[in-house]
């Protein structure tokens, strides 16, 4: 089991996930797309954890921007 802190983690609050992607999700964003089922979280303890994973390849898979990008 590697214990290290070196990695990123992969779940966080939703203050972590806007931190990690400044400017990509606000709180409204985030739930639309936790209920379309483009983004992951899960309920433990009664706090939401979002997936930044789900977040990445969420990011990854929208159209780039530039020329007549919109």
């Amino acid at each position: 089991m590697n214990t290290s802190n070196t990695e990123s983690p992969r779940w966080g609050d939703l203050k972590a996930l806007q931190a990690r992607f400044p400017g990509a999700f606000g709180r409204t964003k985030a739930y639309e797309y936790l209920n379309s089922g483009k983004l992951r979280a899960k309920r433990v303890g009664g706090r939401t954890l979002w997936d930044f994973f789900s977040a990445e390849e969420l990011i990854a898979g929208s159209p780039d921007a530039g020329k007549g990008a919109r």
